[in-house]
């Protein structure tokens, strides 16, 4: 997930909180659902502190994410997840910037599905006015389009309960991000996740 894939992390969770706190509701809740047959066995398959994050694009790909850090490692549901990057955009990106989210879960070394999600237009989705005030002390737009230049921060989002119990698990996140159909990157993050 390169510079727009966190942004799209990082803003729309922040902008659009109704809205993402209801997908990630239901992305956790299908997760925890998933995963109870295998709750006995958790504390054995998973390994804390074994975060990665992987570039599923090409390097030719207009946006260049450098580090993408998630703490806590694992993450704790419900608690505060503080996400880091650095990274560049070689060029303006305009709308529209579609954005294909995968998320799987982990399991015996079998990777399974919990939540696919294809949002036609990101732009779409960001707030009209201005900017929520911790985008402005970072420095990162919430307006499309997202200006070439180098982009850092760290920002913290808390995380919502959930109505179920996560077994502690090893979670797949994966980020595509096209304009008219031409990639402008692909990153994948795969960490832990435990109730907190």
């Amino acid at each position: 997930m390169k510079i727009s894939a966190c942004l799209l992390v990082v803003i729309l969770p922040v902008c659009c909180y109704g809205h993402w706190k209801e997908l990630l509701d239901e992305t956790l809740t299908t997760l925890a659902e998933r995963l109870e047959d295998a709750q006995m066995i958790d504390d054995i398959l998973y390994k804390q502190g074994k975060s990665t994050f992987e570039n599923c694009g090409s390097s030719s790909d207009p946006i260049d994410l450098v580090s993408f850090i998630v703490q806590p490692d694992p993450i704790k549901v419900p608690g505060n997840v503080t996400v880091s990057f650095s990274g560049k955009l070689s060029t303006d990106i305009t709308s529209p910037i579609a954005a294909s989210i995968v998320v799987k879960a982990e399991k015996f070394g079998i990777r399974f599905k919990v939540s696919s999600q294809k949002i036609p237009d990101v732009c779409s989705m960001l707030p009209s006015g201005s900017c929520p005030p911790v985008l402005v002390k970072a420095g990162i737009p919430c307006h499309c389009p997202f200006k070439a230049g180098s982009y850092s921060s760290s920002l913290t989002i808390a995380l919502p309960a959930v109505k179920k119990h996560i077994p502690s698990t090893t979670v797949w996140i994966q980020v595509k991000l096209t304009h008219n159909d031409k990639e402008l990157g692909c990153y994948s993050l795969t960490t832990g996740i435990t109730s907190g």
